[in-house]
């Protein structure tokens, strides 16, 4: 017997692709964001998908870390967590949610680098900031795919 599917606002899941920052040249050994704070808002879940040039295995990556706020100003944004789903001694302390790049090179003749980050939605808007910490400038695309 088929399992009958309740429909409803999001089922199935909600999803949405927000687009941070697309081949955005970010200078050497430099962070940055672009644009505004996006609305994730709905959401429980963003995958983000970090793509940026990378000529050789020895360079440096580009890193990510998300941000998130209460509006799209900004208000009360944060970008260190601390989380209480493991049992750990007190007090605990808060965690930089930064992801390395490292490693992630596919090679010559692609000459690019790409991973996919997970990230929990932890508040109803977001902001994307990538690290280049190499020594020349590179393009990097930044983009999230949101899943109720």
């Amino acid at each position: 017997m088929p399992i009958k599917t309740k429909w409803g606002p999001c089922n199935p899941a909600c999803t949405s692709v927000l687009k941070f920052m697309t081949n955005q040249t970010i200078p050497a050994q430099t962070g940055i964001n672009v644009g505004t704070w996006q609305r994730v808002d709905g959401h429980r879940f963003m995958n983000v998908f970090v793509d940026f040039e990378q000529f050789a295995p020895n360079e440096d990556p580009v890193d990510l870390t998300m941000s998130f706020a209460f509006d799209a100003s900004g208000a009360l944004s944060a970008g260190h967590t601390v989380t209480f789903e493991e049992n750990l001694a007190s007090p605990q302390s808060v965690n930089f949610n930064l992801v390395s790049g490292a490693g992630t090179w596919h090679g010559s003749p692609h000459n690019r680098s790409s991973y996919i980050a997970r990230f929990p939605v932890l508040g109803p808007f977001a902001l994307a900031f990538a690290y280049n910490l190499h020594t020349a400038p590179r393009k990097v695309s930044v983009w999230a795919y949101l899943v109720s």
